[in-house]
């Protein structure tokens, strides 16, 4: 007794379902330098007498590489004015900062002093006064994400919140940081 044709159509039609299922989820690949994505396409034709069956597999293979993704925060210097405190005791690191910045085209004031509970900082911090919390995160991330806290009142610099004057931002830089160029403080 013979296999009908449709049995053998049937077989054949699932053997190629299989070898699809398998061939996809292997073919998926990706990269430091981008994602790679290959989908393979698989079709059968099945075609049959009473005397032999014959089968014919198509496969089509499609590459997309799309590019590496890079996310760049753009700086905000406008609608801050930034004060720069050395709480390290290292002579000249706010003036190095303070210089860096302007440079970059932020609105800055005279370096001072940090006092009271500021005066000795382990680790750099910025006070914010409201509306100028997009500078703020402009310097904390050049700062490599420095913490950001509102300003405290009286202002922790020497001369207190007078010697503040128009700044909106109070950089409190601490000893982690102090003596760093603003090129390296991200790494």
């Amino acid at each position: 007794m013979s296999t009908p044709p449709s049995a053998h159509r049937s077989f054949f039609a699932r053997i190629a379902l299989i070898a699809l299922v398998v061939a996809v989820p292997l073919a998926c690949t990706s990269s430091r330098a981008g994602i790679s994505a290959t989908t393979t396409v698989a079709t059968t034709s099945t075609s049959s007498s009473t005397s032999s069956t014959s089968s014919t597999s198509t496969s089509t293979t499609t590459t997309t590489t799309l590019p590496p993704t890079t996310t760049t925060m753009p700086l905000v210097t406008a609608g801050g004015v930034v004060k720069v405190a050395n709480a390290s005791g290292i002579n000249g690191a706010a003036r190095q900062l303070t210089d860096s910045l302007a440079a970059l085209g932020f609105v800055t004031r005279d370096a001072t002093n940090a006092a009271a509970v500021d005066e000795d900082l382990d680790t750099s911090k910025i006070y914010v006064i409201a509306g100028a919390e997009a500078v703020a995160e402009s310097i904390s991330y050049l700062m490599g994400g420095i913490p950001i806290e509102r300003m405290p009142t009286p202002a922790w610099i020497s001369g207190g919140t007078a010697n503040l004057g128009d700044a909106n931002v109070l950089v409190m830089l601490g000893h982690d940081l102090a003596g760093t160029p603003l090129a390296d403080m991200r790494t």
